[in-house]
Parts: C-alpha cells; structure tokens; sequence
C-alpha cells in the first residue's frame, strides 16, 4: 500500500501542479516541453523520499542496517571491520564513518543513503527531462524504488553518482568521468585478475557492477544508433548464442563479491520476460521512428539516450537467457536513461500521437507496477518502525 501511495503522490502532483509551476519552452518543432523548477522537482518526490528514508524493513534494507549496527564505533578497528566486508571496502568505510561521526542510529544512515540518491536522481531528471512528472512516473512505476533505492542501494549508489555525471559523458571529459566510474568500481576486479596486492580501501570501491559503464561509455556516446553500439550489441548476441557469456561470467567474477551468486546461476530462470518488453519499449520505439531521428540535429542527451536504450535491450535479453542474479544487474545503469527517452519521443516523434501514447504508456507501467509491487515484491512487504507499519 505504501508503495502505491508514493506512485499516487507523484501522478496527483503531476496532474495538479505540473502545468501551473513548470516553465513552458518551445522546442526546434514546434512542440512545448515542460521544465521543471526546484520546487516542484522537490513537492513530486517529497513522499517517496519520506517513506523511502523512514523503512526498517524491505528487500535487503534489514541486512544493511544489521551491518551498520554491528560496525564498531571505535575507529581504532577500522581495518578489522573493512577487512570482514565483502570487498566493497570504500562503501563499507563510508558506513563506519558516518557511524563514528555523524550518527550512530541506523535509520538516519538509511535515510541518508536515501536523500543522497534521491538528490543525484531528481537532479539530473530535471537537467534532461522535458516532461518531469512523466518521467518520475515512469521511475516509480518501473519498479526502480523497490528493486533499488529499498532494496539494492549498494548498487543503486553507484549508479545515481556515474548518472549525475552524464554531462562529462556528453561532453568527453574522459579524465573526469573515468575516474568517477573507477572510483564507483574500484580497481579490485583488476588487481585481483593479474594477482597484484590488494589496493587500499579508498580504491576498492563501492559495487564492481560499475565495470558496464567502464566499457559502455565509449559505445552509447556519439549519434543516436552509431555503429559502435550496434558492435556492443552484435558481440552480446554472440556471446549469448554461443554460450560465452557464461564464461565470461565465471571469469570475471573470480575473487569478487559475486562468486556466492554464481552458486545459484545454475538454477536461476533469468530475468522475467515481463521485464524485459516494458525496458525494450524505448528502444523499440525509437528504432521505429528512426529515419526521423537521422533527419533532425537531435539534443546530445537523446542521442545517448537512444544508445543507452540499445545497451539496455540488449543486457535484458541476455540476462533473460543466462542470468538474472548477475546479468540482469547490468542493465540498470543504462536503463536510467529510459525514463529520459521515452518521454521525449512521445512528445516529438510521436507527437501526432501524443495523448494516446501517453495513456497507453499509464496504463501499461500501472499494470507493471501492480506485479513488482503485488507478485515479485510480495513475499517482502514494507515495514517501517517509525511509523509502525508492519
């Protein structure tokens, strides 16, 4: 019910508020986009953010405050309890940090976690998006607060910090942007790899899942449908085809965090097929509407949007076939950029069509969302100790 009153909060503010605070601009077609001020960028996401920051219980929310509460607040322990973690050491080291100096009360480290990826998120939706309130919509109802921001926010972390870092990635500051990603990554996957001595906590990072973007980087920037994505996503199909996606897995995560997971690949059915037509829907989308797209000079937050769409296709279907635990981790950095495109395209290539589209795209994310929210996430409701939701 809590997550239903988050989604219902922000389509109300939307509906109400969106035409009469938002500023109006003409794009080159003739079509007006919405952009969107700080205060209706902060009154759409208050209500999640509060339920979100105030939870005890959801997902793996009980095992990261079981962490926090068991880490020492002598800081004479430190390389003890960074050493006991699971590899993550920057994070892990961000965790005791805040407990020795800011607050050793678990929930303000949960509900800190949450402001810092709700202000990266919300920020960068409001930089790039022409329709706010469609495109927080499509985030909440896509599943990302459950599957994410209450559930996996290790990862989730790395992702808001290599998303708010987009406009390095438009304008090619590699040596900005790189080390972000490596900082975000951490160089333990590479040490490891060539048998090198551990590096430092501070290098370990914070989710080795950010090594997609270390690659992808240099495939979704460019023009919409380059051919260097269509080479990203040719050597996925074969490496699926061919069954080497799994060696490559089995690899790559060789003294990481992520050799528990693959314990369980083998009995893994992949990522749910439900998932995979609601993330390809973009992608689809614009692939259809792409001779239109070559026609006009296309804003550069599209154009990697577009790229991103065929990364995120791609990763969902491989992960359909081999794995969900691992492979379909993958995409969510890339997939951010989802709720960017589609919003943009029913505005402007679709505009003939923009109302229909629009109800269709409702109702379709509303079904989705009843099915992360009532099936997948059913067996884990939210619980929050605060408010004495139980």
């Amino acid at each position: 019910m809590i997550f239903w009153i988050m989604l219902i909060w922000i389509f109300a503010v939307t509906y109400l508020l969106q035409p009469k605070i938002c500023r109006r601009t003409l794009a080159d077609d003739g079509v007006y986009d919405y952009k969107a001020t700080v205060g209706f960028s902060v009154i759409l996401f208050i209500v999640p953010l509060f339920f979100i920051a105030v939870r005890s219980e959801f997902g793996d929310t009980g095992s990261y405050i079981g962490t926090f509460n068991n880490a020492p607040t002598d800081m004479s322990m430190f390389n003890d309890f960074i050493n006991r973690t699971d590899k993550s050491y920057f994070f892990y080291a961000l965790l005791m940090f805040f407990k020795n100096y800011i607050s050793d009360n678990a929930q303000w480290w949960i509900a800190a976690i949450a402001i810092f990826q709700s202000v990266l998120v919300i920020y960068t939706f409001r930089k790039y998006s022409c329709d706010m309130g469609l495109t927080v919509f499509m985030f909440m109802a896509s599943g990302i607060v459950c599957n994410w921001m209450c559930n996996g926010i290790r990862q989730f972390l790395a992702v808001c910090v290599i998303f708010a870092c987009t406009q390095l990635l438009i304008d090619k500051k590699w040596y900005f942007y790189i080390p972000v990603v490596l900082l975000m990554m951490g160089v333990l996957p590479i040490t490891t790899r060539f048998g090198w001595a551990a590096p430092p906590w501070y290098l370990c990072g914070v989710h080795q899942s950010t090594l997609v973007m270390l690659l992808g980087c240099f495939f979704i920037q460019g023009k919409a449908f380059s051919k260097r994505v269509w080479i990203l996503a040719a050597v996925f199909v074969v490496l699926v085809i061919t069954g080497g996606l799994d060696a490559v897995l089995d690899t790559s995560v060789e003294n990481t965090t992520y050799v528990k997971d693959m314990e369980y690949v083998d009995a893994d059915t992949g990522t749910s097929w439900f998932r995979v037509i609601v993330e390809s829907v973009p992608f689809v989308m614009a692939f259809v509407a792409r001779n239109e797209l070559k026609k006009e000079e296309l804003p550069p937050i599209i154009s990697l949007s577009v790229n991103a769409s065929v990364v995120t296709t791609v990763l969902y279907i491989a992960s359909a076939f081999t794995s969900g635990i691992y492979v379909g981790r993958l995409p969510i950095f890339t997939e951010m950029y989802n709720f960017i495109l589609l919003p943009w395209l029913i505005k402007h290539p679709y505009k003939k069509y923009r109302q229909q589209f629009t109800i269709v795209m409702i109702l379709g994310y509303l079904v989705y969302f009843y099915y992360q929210v009532n099936i997948a996430w059913a067996s884990s409701p939210y619980q929050s100790e605060l408010l004495g939701v139980y």
